[in-house]
Formats: structure tokens, C-alpha cells, sequence
């Protein structure tokens, strides 16, 4: 089979926001599969009938990404880790930087209060890492260089993702005008993939 490249975005219901993207490309006489974000918990059906139908029912993806917390990016997310075999989850979790991130915030003074005030609040992903973990699914993180199969991370880099933590308004402590730059880089991320 001749090497191919396919890469469908999924309706997920909204003319706002979420993605859903299922991948499928073939390199060497090799097939690969990647679902990068989820759309909402919703979304998941549609991605098992695009996988089952246009990617021949596969049992094993080869990697999974969540882009950011956002549930429109990472409901369906869930049940992919739960329901097939995956190769790699890739994620930013902002509570495994608590140390690095304890400076920026005068309202902590232990790096573990941090960590599970950042678990809490990045809720959707904390439940991502938690699954991938119970699954024994390696967890890698999506920096700017890293490889993700065929695919190279164009941002961000881990020190404007740390920035990018300190100032959203999720993040204890952060300033409204800080916000807005949270979204430009969010959008940077989740669309330069």
C-alpha cells in the first residue's frame, strides 16, 4: 500500500468551539492511527461509527492528544481511553510543574496544596491522566520538537505553557488581563497540530 495521510475533523455539535480529529496514515507498509481531542462526552459516539467505518474497527490507536482541559476538546476522550488499546496519551498536566509554578502564586507556599488545586481545577484532564494510568497507557507530553508518529509539536514550549498556566483564568490567582493571552496560545496550540 502506498504511503497515504487522512485526517478528518468530526462535527461536534457546536458552531462555537471543539474538535474532534481522528488520523489515519499509512508510512512503510505501516497503518497508524491518532484521535486527537474528543469533542464533548456526546462526541464519542461519533468517533467509534468514523473509526468502525472509514478506519476498518480498530481495536488499537496508536496515540491519543488532548490539547487542552476544555471539555469540547476532551469529553469523548474518556471513553477512548477506557473502551480501546492506546499506544500513547499525550497531555500537559499543569499540577506535575507545581514546584516550578509555586513562585507565581503568593497564595500557596507548599508545592502539594498547588497540585491539587491545579488537579482540581484542570479537572477534565486530571480524569484523563487518572484513566491512562489505571490502563497502564504511557503518558507523554506534546512540547514544542516533541514526534507524535508522523507528526511534529509546533507549540508551545514548556515555558510558555508554565506561562500559560499561571495566567489562566482557571489557574488560583490569575488577572483578567492575562486571560487573553491565554486564548491566543491555546488556539495556537490545539490549531498548529
Amino acid at each position: 500500500m502506498a504511503d497515504f495521510f487522512e485526517i478528518d475533523f468530526l462535527d461536534v455539535e457546536t458552531k462555537s468551539s471543539g474538535d474532534a480529529i481522528c488520523i489515519r496514515y499509512g508510512l512503510g507498509g505501516e497503518t497508524y492511527i491518532h484521535v486527537v481531542d474528543g469533542g464533548y462526552q456526546t462526541t464519542y459516539d461519533k468517533i467509534v461509527k468514523h473509526l468502525n467505518t472509514h478506519y476498518g474497527q480498530p481495536s488499537f490507536i496508536d496515540h491519543v492528544v488532548a490539547t487542552h482541559n476544555d471539555g469540547d476538546h476532551t469529553g469523548g476522550l474518556q471513553q477512548v481511553l477506557e473502551n480501546y488499546d492506546v499506544g500513547c496519551f499525550w497531555m500537559l498536566g499543569p499540577w506535575n510543574y507545581a514546584d516550578e509554578l509555586l513562585p507565581r502564586f503568593k497564595n500557596y507556599t507548599n508545592a502539594d496544596s498547588l497540585r491539587r488545586k491545579l488537579r482540581q481545577v484542570y479537572g477534565n484532564l486530571a480524569a484523563l491522566e487518572d484513566i491512562a494510568k489505571k490502563r497502564r497507557i504511557t503518558i507523554r507530553e506534546p512540547f514544542q520538537g516533541a514526534e507524535i508518529g508522523a507528526f511534529r509539536i509546533m507549540t508551545p514550549t514548556k515555558q510558555r505553557f508554565l506561562d500559560l498556566v499561571a495566567s489562566s483564568e482557571k489557574t488560583p490567582e490569575q488577572s483578567t488581563l492575562s486571560h487573553a493571552v491565554l486564548e491566543i496560545g491555546r488556539r495556537s496550540f490545539a490549531r498548529r497540530w
